[in-house]
């Protein structure tokens, strides 16, 4: 059974294991809801045999009857002891398994702990994990700012300037955070790991008060039951060295299980417990200390540890999930007599919530991961896998834990919650990150959509949920290309999010948590445009440079530059999603707005939820950076509490506070005017991926739907599911990467140039002697092929005068003809599309590429277009003069023709391209071999 599949069919079956009474039931009948937490309660009394078994029998048929009519919804059962340790020890084997192909063949350790118990769940080099001890880096950092609280000496609104460098005697350090941050508080200074902050603070704390800290949460003492086989770390007592404040030299030294359970100890409410490897049937918690950590020192901290994930130094691993809350600390060091770093990360995981921080019982999962030879940010990607494995069994392991802790019927609370959208009038869409879902490669026939406001669920066609999908989208837009690309968009985040709520029983909601729908009974009833445009484009979607479904997002209107995902929901961005300029959507109605909110009516909304109360009053409120698109990425409050937060969280708190109308994006800047202040933005919505308002302009002034999508999702090209454009593609044999092209060739001024047989139409910026040249090389090329055919005793017959259009950036031309960004021409009847002039020449194919074209359009006159694909694609490759170049990428093992077909239709990168196109091309090459020239141009015309 796969990793983390952990369903409701399992319980039962673990049910009926743990009652062999049970063991003839239909599992297939329990069509168990997502919402009834199954399991069988043991008997408080004694019962013979056969009669316990008829009751049970008895209870569990009634019991399946009533979940099938759907009487039960609400209600769960309890898990046996051996059911709960059974599930308990799967979902163990799962992260174990995660943890292991995480770490892969890098000398290191992972370790996964429960924070509540001390139980080791899953753990990677169990000998490295406790018996070496190495400096813990910037781990040790929150353990620093714990002894500095409790001395005094800083306070949660204590804030320092970094000076970018701390030096002190034989020792010095750089800091790696943005140069221009304002002064940190000591969440801050966690959450960017600052080395100024945290030597100058080890040089004021007394070195007895830091080693008591340290000594009080385990360093320097054995972390486990098994004293004998671990070592103890090593924390030198009475060395004083501001290096021990920054977790470097030879002062203090810890194991992984070490440091992992001190950090247990910090988060779980002050808890130090033993670690033990034991599966959850054999495991007792075992208590060595309760320490003292006051809610207040506890909140900073943990508040410093979710801004490393949010926006600090684990950033870049896009920790930062919808379905848990991740925080957790980055740590490079430098080993003893050694040069090369070590990379440490700790996390947790917890429920998924508004507050804050979680408290000390919601914290579930530990992972600590340290890296020989690393970065802590490096250390913290690889946790990501561990992770995004919890957060695919969490929601089971919590009915386990309930039905455990309650004792009696509960319905658990999912900790994949669904996020408030913003009210149905709201133009915003798709207000979730991008799906962790694995891309598909096949369009569903049908949807499950459940329409929230009348509370039902429907099973349409594909076609029947884009239609509504765009009907609701777009009412206001008449532009047909606009609404084709709007179409495509919505299809594709269709298919590549299908199953968003599976564990709901149906695939989309109807509110902006996936795509806002209307459900259409009577399609006649639909503006014609719209049905013209969803049926035009039937099963066309986007797909990336390798093939794969792409992750699609639209909204009203981007404001003059589309959204980066990394800064806007802090998860790991495609190429295609990190935001282009668009000089389309100047002067629409979205474009500049301004919010004038009273500073009483702020704070009031600010107060509304804990990452964003100031207290009693507001002080001041300031961007404290923009991120490349214009977006406030970082905003910090001041009043009686310091907060920084994300743009977006910001404009969606004030939002549900005060109405959606007030902040329209993310994308403003803010003043102060006496007792108001004064947002001034632009753009409707996440802006991320299309803008409406700017398609809606592209689209007025001539440009197709397939370049709007290809200026607003570079590098990516539409296809039809198992079909191609009509084009015939010729590849660029030699990598190149795509062109992030900001327009598309209608924004500059274009050409033409023509002969007797041959029109180019070209951008201006090319210059007209390099047009001139390639017309002479159409030229020369037809009379030369003409000649080849003429003497194999072939009638050619009238050839119509070629179309030859140059594309100005590569976006242009994967939006013009569907084609990926690695082919390098296109051939669709008499018309040949190029790639930019300059990106042929600079890989030394563009002569070969023109020649290459111009027998397809022979080929195809000869044929009547009923050339075989891959003698069409051999003989232009021959006639071309690419075999030289073709030959080395022949595959190992010969191809039929149908495959080789096949091959050519379906490749899904260019690797596959290559090697079909070198496969037809040996299949050509033998015929020319066997039988001449003049007998391939005669097959050629009998076909």
């Amino acid at each position: 059974m796969a990793s983390g599949n952990i369903n409701k069919v399992k319980i039962v079956r673990l049910a009926q294991a743990n009652y062999p009474g049970l063991g003839s039931l239909d599992g297939s009948s329990l069509r168990l809801r997502r919402k009834l937490r199954t399991s069988v309660s043991p008997l408080r009394f004694r019962l013979p045999a056969t009669s316990f078994k008829l009751m049970a029998l008895a209870a569990f048929t009634v019991c399946a009857i009533a979940v099938w009519r759907g009487e039960l919804s609400r209600r769960a059962i309890l898990l046996t002891p051996m059911a709960r340790h059974s599930v308990a020890n799967e979902i163990d084997e799962a992260l174990q398994r995660a943890a292991a192909a995480a770490l892969g063949q890098q000398e290191g350790v992972i370790i996964v702990v429960d924070p509540q118990t001390g139980r080791v769940r899953a753990i990677v080099n169990e000998k490295l994990a406790s018996e070496n001890a190495y400096s813990p880096g910037s781990t040790i950092k929150p353990f620093t700012a714990l002894a500095a609280l409790r001395a005094g000496l800083i306070d949660k609104n204590s804030t320092t300037l970094c000076r970018q460098r701390f030096a002190s005697k034989d020792f010095h350090t750089t800091c790696s955070h943005p140069v221009d941050l304002p002064p940190l508080d000591p969440a801050e200074a966690i959450a960017y790991s600052c080395n100024y902050y945290f030597g100058t603070l080890g040089e004021r704390l007394d070195e007895a008060t830091l080693s008591e800290t340290l000594s009080s949460f385990g360093f320097g003492k054995s972390p486990l039951a098994d004293e004998d086989r671990n070592h103890a770390g090593q924390l030198l007592r009475g060395k004083v060295d501001p290096r021990n404040a920054l977790g470097e030299g030879d002062h203090l030294q810890a194991t992984p299980m070490q440091l992992l359970m001190a950090y247990v100890a910090l988060v779980n409410g002050g808890h130090l417990l033993t670690a033990r490897v034991l599966p959850s049937s054999k495991f007792q918690p075992a208590e060595r200390a309760s320490l003292e950590i006051t809610p207040e020192q506890r909140r900073l901290i943990i508040a410093g540890m979710r801004g490393a994930v949010v926006y600090g130094t684990a950033a870049r691993a896009g920790l930062n999930s919808a379905s848990l809350t991740i925080f957790g600390k980055t740590g490079t060091s430098t080993p003893l007599k050694g040069f090369r770093t070590q990379g440490w990360f700790m996390g947790f995981a917890a429920p998924a919530s508004g507050e804050s921080e979680p408290t000390p019982k919601e914290v579930r999962l530990g992972v600590l991961v340290f890296l020989k030879r690393g970065h802590g940010s490096n250390a913290a990607a690889v946790a990501r896998t561990v992770f995004a494995e919890y957060s695919r069994v969490a929601e089971e392991e919590a009915a386990v834990e309930t039905a455990n802790s309650r004792g009696g019927a509960s319905s658990p609370t999912s900790l994949v919650p669904v996020n408030e959208p913003p009210p149905a009038n709201s133009p915003a869409s798709s207000l979730l990150p991008i799906s962790p879902s694995a891309s598909s490669s096949a369009l569903p026939s049908s949807v499950r959509v459940h329409q929230v406001t009348e509370n039902i669920t429907k099973e349409i066609s594909l076609e029947d949920y884009v239609l509504g999908v765009v009907a609701t989208e777009s009412s206001m837009e008449e532009q047909p290309e606009a609404l084709k690309a709007l179409a495509v968009a919505a299809r594709t985040y269709a298919v590549k999010n299908a199953g968003r709520h599976a564990r709901d029983g149906y695939d989309f909601c109807t509110t902006t948590h996936c795509q806002r729908f209307t459900d259409i009974d009577n399609q006649a009833q639909l503006r014609p445009a719209i049905f013209t445009a969803v049926r035009t484009t039937a099963g066309e979607v986007m797909r990336d440079q390798n093939g794969q479904v792409v992750d699609s997002y639209f909204s009203a209107s981007c404001g003059g530059m589309s959204a980066n995902l990394q800064t806007l929901w802090g998860a790991k961005p495609p190429a295609y999603l990190r935001g282009v300029p668009d000089e389309f959507c100047a002067g629409r109605p979205h474009h500049n707005w301004t919010d004038v909110i009273p500073s009483a009516r702020l704070l009031l909304a600010l107060q509304s939820d804990a990452r964003t109360d100031p207290g009693s009053g507001l002080r001041n409120l300031v961007i404290t950076r923009h991120d490349s698109t214009g977006r406030a990425e970082l905003i910090t409050i001041e009043g009686e509490r310091r907060h920084t937060i994300n743009g977006w969280d910001f404009k969606i708190i004030v939002g549900r506070k005060l109405g959606w109308n007030h902040l329209k994006s993310s994308r403003f800047e803010i003043s102060r005017a006496g007792a108001n202040y004064i947002f001034r933005g632009s753009g409707f919505g996440h802006g991320l991926g299309l803008c409406q308002e700017g398609s809606h302009v592209m689209a007025q002034r001539g440009v197709n739907y397939r370049q709007i999508l290809a200026k607003y999702f570079p590098g990516t090209s539409v296809t039809h599911a198992g079909q191609q454009s009509g084009f015939n593609a010729d590849l660029i044999w030699h990598s190149i990467p795509p062109v992030n092209s900001a327009r598309t060739e209608q924004a500059g001024k274009r050409t033409s140039l023509s002969s007797e047989h041959f029109r180019i139409n070209f951008p201006v910026s090319l210059p007209q002697r390099e047009a001139e040249g390639i017309l002479k090389t159409l030229e020369a090329s037809r009379a030369g092929l003409l000649q080849k055919i003429s003497r194999a005793g072939v009638a050619m017959g009238q050839l119509p005068p070629l179309q030859v259009f140059i594309n100005a950036t590569t976006g242009d031309f994967t939006g013009r003809t569907g084609q990926p960004w690695w082919a390098a021409a296109a051939t669709k009847g008499n018309l040949i599309e190029l790639q930019p002039v300059a990106v042929l020449k600079r890989r030394g194919v563009l002569e070969s590429t023109i020649r290459h074209e111009l027998v397809h359009t022979m080929i195809d006159q000869l044929s009547h277009g009923r050339a075989p694909r891959w003698l069409a694609e051999g003989t232009a490759l021959y006639f071309a003069g690419e075999g030289e170049t073709v030959a080395k990428f022949a595959p190992r093992r010969t191809m039929g023709s149908a495959e080789i077909d096949n091959g050519l239709a379906r490749a899904a990168s260019a690797d596959e391209m290559r090697a079909a196109y070198a496969a037809a091309y040996g299949e050509v090459l033998r015929l020319i071999k066997a039988d001449g020239e003049s007998s391939l141009w005669r097959r050629l015309a009998g076909n």
